[in-house]
């Protein structure tokens, strides 16, 4: 008699386990699918940040007027700045982050005077300003 109450046990415990692995086993699905989300959101954060600061960095170099586009490798970190003339004193700036896979650049309208660079108000966008695709295109 005591055997058979044991296997009973036994059997209750195993009908327990069983629910309780299945929902771990999905659980640590949703995780991994949650985890690889937060890294993606992080790295594009990264790349932003990246592009921005490549704006930021282009406004304190300076540059001769000019255009075609120049290009500069930023000093601190990955990513490059870039910089043509659309008018006489008018240029488009462009911060360009250097991660690998998620690039993002950025575009910055900006006045070009005496080789110094400062970005007009409400002049960054996220995509080509320019109806040329020629002009977005960056060497």
């Amino acid at each position: 008699m005591n055997r058979a109450t044991g296997f009973s046990t036994i059997g209750m415990a195993m009908m327990l386990l069983l629910p309780g692995t299945l929902m771990l086993g999905s659980l640590q699905r949703q995780l991994s699918a949650h985890g690889f989300a937060v890294a993606s959101e992080s790295h594009a954060i990264r790349a932003f940040a990246q592009a921005e600061a490549a704006l930021a960095w282009a406004t304190y170099q300076r540059w001769p007027p000019d255009d075609q586009w120049q290009c500069r490798a930023t000093e601190n970190g990955p990513g490059r700045a870039c910089l043509r003339r659309t008018d006489k004193h008018r240029v488009m700036l462009v911060g360009q982050s250097g991660a690998e896979g998620n690039t993002i650049t950025l575009w910055q309208a900006a006045i070009l005077e005496n080789g110094s660079v400062s970005a007009t108000s409400h002049g960054w966008s996220d995509f080509c300003p320019f109806r040329e695709v020629g002009k977005c295109t960056l060497p």
